[in-house]
């Protein structure tokens, strides 16, 4: 490797390049160091460009726009440097040389690891890839531009000569037009307007699955500028989703949800408990009609049988009277809870008149067919009553009426509605999912649980199976769409499979679902910062890095310890709020160990 060679893999690290809106960051890929010199040399000559050396490497100046190259010929050293570093774009240079034919092995080496990358999420977009040819004309040259175009390559550029002559020193003026027509696209393609909007999709999960959605969207809201209320265009929730980004979109900051849970006093939000099992939530109605339909329906039997005219049996009884086995649960109670919030002052029960457009996706429970609240037709019903539809799971909860029809659960039909924030425009979409499977390493470990956790575990499997589906082939038709998911580690599943209705393990949850936020912002924060910047949100991991910190010394966190300073504090949005005591906080619930009123 040449010293230009190490001075190039320092780009990654080196903080002059890069960091202004101007500075765009190129990988180039070529069969010799010498094609990389005749790029750069070739590039200063074309119009309104010029080459420079920094610290960091070789850098063309062109139209006010800095590119700042990383320069390799190793096919395993550009998957490092993409795995490590963001880039604006990749160049992969498949040119012949004077006295040497095209080798294009290489560079179909590079697509082929970039494409095998295991992360989808992670894979860089082929739309921001330029290959470049050489030969002046005949069947080989115009296969190998079929063969890239076939990768769905962004742009293949020919250069009409031989390409470089290795011999002699690099000639910036050979075959200008070819290095106008690179500079051309390349700016084209760096410069492009991000003109997509942002959207935070919600996924299902039960109450367990609201507690890991706040989770994660505290470590969000702890490494985001500006607030999650701006840095989101669109909200989109199903079911636990439905709950939490109904309220982020009310303007409600995700410190008044988590402290309304924990029992805080004096916020816009009371006290609240998610505990199902409340007289308020058991549906007495359901019951009772189903009693008199069974009393009924069993005399009309025993008469039947006592005239010798039906031979009456537990099978029979079992298989033709199990329709009226209903849910033990309604959603009114939860509906009554959000319908408060949102008809409390600053806030809204209207899908119109919120700021920034939500929507909840539901299931027509008998057209089996998805519906979308909040989109054009669906807009008039109350937010309250889609998100009691979106989260009527059967067996659990009756089906929510609305205007004549019956919903559940939006999970039945989608687990993510990050399709429909696509087609609506979204090109940065966050997705958080906590409807997934605990993956056991132990043999016989799902057959010694009972049936409801078996149930619960094969429909988050048979959903979250759906959803990898979905995303990677509508991540591979739509390569411009920066997507980023996050999940339960799968010690955190275990805890939340025990049962998805349990409202009691809150901290925990809020814990593991900080930290393994956390964890993925680091494992991906050299791409998703960039995707981020291209929006105009900045990611900062200082302040979730300190809380990380105290939660991992936490032997059992409280609320608290999910605040740099130990103490609980309200960030953006809220009116001031007075000192809590101990006084303030709901009995039996941990207390903040004291609060303090934040500035937005």
């Amino acid at each position: 490797m040449t010293d230009h060679h190490s001075d190039q893999r320092e780009l990654g690290t080196e903080p002059s390049c890069g960091e202004r809106a101007m500075d765009k960051r190129i990988l180039y890929m070529g069969p010799t160091m010498a094609h990389f010199e005749d790029l750069v040399s070739g590039l200063a000559g074309a119009v309104g460009c010029e080459a420079e050396t920094s610290a960091a490497g070789r850098v063309v100046v062109c139209r006010n726009v800095q590119m700042c190259f990383a320069g390799t010929t190793e096919v395993d050293e550009a998957l490092r440097l993409l795995r490590t570093g963001y880039f604006n774009l990749v160049m992969v240079d498949a040119r012949g040389a004077v006295g040497r034919p095209p080798d294009p092995a290489r560079a179909m080496a590079l697509l082929d690891g970039m494409e095998k990358e295991p992360d989808v999420e992670a894979r860089y977009g082929f739309h921001r890839v330029i290959v470049l040819v050489s030969g002046v004309g005949g069947d080989g040259v115009d296969q190998l531009i079929a063969a890239f175009g076939a990768r769905r390559v962004g742009r293949v550029i020919r250069d009409v000569s031989d390409g470089p002559c290795l011999d002699a020193p690099p000639a910036p003026h050979r075959n200008s037009a070819f290095f106008r027509l690179v500079a051309d696209e390349s700016m084209r393609i760096m410069l492009a307007g991000r003109r997509g909007k942002r959207a935070l999709c919600a996924s299902g999960g039960g109450i367990t699955g609201i507690y890991f959605e706040m989770g994660v969207l505290k470590c969000l809201s702890d490494c985001l500028t500006p607030s999650l209320s701006d840095a989101f265009d669109m909200f989109f929730g199903i079911s636990a989703g439905a709950v939490v980004t109904g309220f982020m979109a009310n303007g409600y900051s995700i410190d008044e949800a988590m402290g309304a849970v924990a029992g805080v006093r004096g916020l816009r939000l009371p006290p609240t408990t998610l505990s199902v099992f409340r007289l308020e939530h058991i549906d007495f109605r359901g019951f009772g009609w189903r009693m008199a339909t069974i009393t009924r329906q069993i005399g009309a039997v025993l008469k039947q049988a006592l005239r010798g005219r039906r031979k009456v049996s537990l099978e029979s009884l079992m298989i033709d009277y199990s329709d009226l086995l209903g849910p033990p649960f309604h959603g009114d109670g939860f509906e009554a809870m959000i319908r408060r919030a949102f008809e409390s002052p600053g806030a809204t029960n209207d899908f119109r008149r919120l700021r920034k457009p939500l929507y909840i996706g539901a299931t027509d429970q008998d057209a089996r067919t998805h519906v979308l609240f909040g989109d054009q037709g669906h807009d008039d019903v109350p937010i309250s009553k889609a998100i009691q539809a979106s989260l009527s799971i059967n067996p659990a909860f009756r089906a929510a009426p609305i205007q004549g029809r019956y919903y559940e659960d939006g999970a039945v039909t989608r687990t993510s509605n990050f399709v429909e924030a696509i087609q609506k425009g979204a090109d940065l979409v966050l997705i958080i999912d906590p409807f997934v499977p605990y993956v056991s390493r132990r043999p016989g470990f799902a057959v010694q649980r009972g049936f409801l956790y078996n149930i619960d575990q094969n429909i988050r499997t048979a959903s979250y199976t759906r959803f990898e589906g979905i995303r990677d082939l509508v991540l591979r038709q739509h390569p411009h769409v920066s997507c980023y998911t996050f999940l339960p580690r799968n010690r955190l599943r275990r805890l939340m499979a025990v049962n998805p209705m349990d409202h009691r393990p809150y901290l925990p949850i809020w814990r593991g679902a900080y930290l393994s936020t956390l964890e993925r912002l680091e494992l991906l924060q050299y791409r998703i910062a960039g995707d981020l910047a291209a929006h105009g949100i900045h990611l900062d991991l200082s302040r979730a890095q300190e809380v990380a910190a105290r939660l991992r010394r936490a032997d059992a966190p409280q609320l608290g310890d999910f605040y740099p300073e130990g103490r609980f504090q309200v960030r953006g949005g809220s009116p001031p709020l007075r000192v809590l005591g101990r006084s303030d906080v709901r009995s039996g619930a941990p207390a903040a160990r004291s609060t303090q009123p934040s500035a937005a």
